[in-house]
């Protein structure tokens, strides 16, 4: 659909400039007259600047999880899905929700199910999300469905805010050395150089050392920086290729420190996503196609693809975990017990939430360590250059008396 830019009068006051989806130049200007906004100019998008406004207006998390909160408690309300998503388009701050939301409504006014309406937008909504939709849909449970996606989405968003605050604190230390230290090098410790050649006496190894070093980057520390962010722009653009995640993730799975932590969430994400699409009915081989498409991890995903090919087979799931060295034994034994009393998903909610638990718990451990360990390289880096300045001023003062 046609993309199209405007300016409009809000208010006497008050002017807007923003983008909106219509079939024409027309119907764009009765949707906007439909908001209470009164069309100053408006013409349509080109291409390339389009894909620059989609690029742009990518929904966050965040974003997601509010709107499928304001969706359920509307539609639990009563209301009809096209009202409600017209609610939420009218009444929304958002800038880059509204034209989702809006692109929603006029599709399921057209014609089409909800899950098929989230289908045609795969970078705001997952599959997770577009299966379980489908399968409220299907019985006739819409609403209680996504209130659920909500809850997923708001226990995501917790979990991963929680380590987000705990890694704050060391990042930010870190971080700040590394600059405190350059600056120091680069910048503090060359006008101590003039003094030292004055003194025309040999200078203790450390102060040589020292001295070398901060020269090399006070002559190219323009060059170093461009260095570093040529190298970390290219890093990151690696990081975005399929073969780049798969060697990352590869590489958290083999560093000692974190990689119990890593399964932890894994595994815990894993069973709270199985569990809630077998809980909402959907077959246990899409659940696990699902799950290995919206797993975080690729190494993760493909052990999970896998488990999939074999319970494709005819295998029980906890049958298959057993040849898997990512899953611990208490993971297998839970699961085991939910596939023959006919209650997996309540254990794969209890596998999920002890998993959760743990992790947290490993990571405020490895943050409680990793603080003083910072501090103490930190003070050593820094007592290395106090020490290199101060040697050779003592050693003076020696000769002196």
């Amino acid at each position: 659909m046609p993309v199209y830019a405007y300016k409009a009068k809000v208010k006497p006051d008050v002017f807007k400039t923003g983008t909106i989806e219509a079939d024409s130049e027309k119907a764009a200007v009765n949707k906007l007259l439909q908001l209470n906004y009164h069309p100053i100019s408006i013409s349509q998008e080109s291409e390339k600047r389009l894909q620059k406004y989609r690029l742009f207006q990518k929904l966050s998390s965040k974003d997601v999880y509010i709107f499928l909160r304001q969706l359920s408690n509307l539609i639990s309300a009563g209301l009809p899905l096209a009202k409600a998503l017209h609610n939420i388009s009218v009444q929304s701050n958002n800038p880059k929700l509204r034209p989702i939301v809006t692109a929603l409504k006029e599709k399921i006014q057209k014609g089409k199910t909800l899950s098929e309406a989230f289908a045609d937008s795969p970078n705001v909504f997952t599959s997770l999300e577009i299966s379980m939709i489908k399968s409220g849909e299907t019985s006739g449970t819409l609403a209680a469905v996504i209130t659920k996606i909500a809850d997923l989405k708001e226990n995501d968003i917790a979990f991963t805010t929680k380590i987000k605050n705990a890694l704050a604190y060391p990042i930010l230390l870190l971080v700040s050395g590394i600059l405190m230290l350059f600056v120091l090098a680069t910048f503090v410790f060359p006008r101590f150089i003039s003094l030292f050649q004055d003194l025309g006496q040999d200078l203790p190894f450390i102060t040589q050392v020292l001295i070398t070093i901060s020269l090399f980057m006070k002559k190219f520390w323009l060059l170093i920086i461009a260095g570093l962010v040529i190298m970390g722009t290219f890093f990151s653009g690696y990081l975005k290729t399929e073969q780049g995640k798969l060697w990352f993730d590869k590489l958290k799975f083999n560093i000692p420190i974190i990689k119990n932590v890593i399964i932890k969430i894994q595994i815990s994400r894993f069973a709270r996503t199985l569990g809630s699409l077998i809980e909402n009915g959907v077959p246990i081989l899409n659940s696990l196609q699902v799950v290995s498409e919206v797993a975080s991890n690729k190494v993760f995903a493909q052990e999970i693809k896998n488990i999939h090919s074999q319970v494709a087979k005819g295998k029980h799931i906890s049958e298959t975990l057993k040849k898997n060295t990512v899953f611990d034994k208490n993971t297998l034994d839970l699961i085991s017990v939910g596939e023959e009393s006919g209650q997996l998903e309540q254990m794969l909610f209890r596998i999920a939430q002890m998993n959760e638990s743990e992790s947290t718990q490993q990571i405020e451990s490895l943050v409680f360590m990793l603080e003083p360990t910072l501090i103490l390289l930190l003070g050593g880096f820094i007592a290395f250059i106090v020490f290199a300045i101060l040697l050779p001023i003592f050693e003076m003062n020696l000769l002196i008396q």
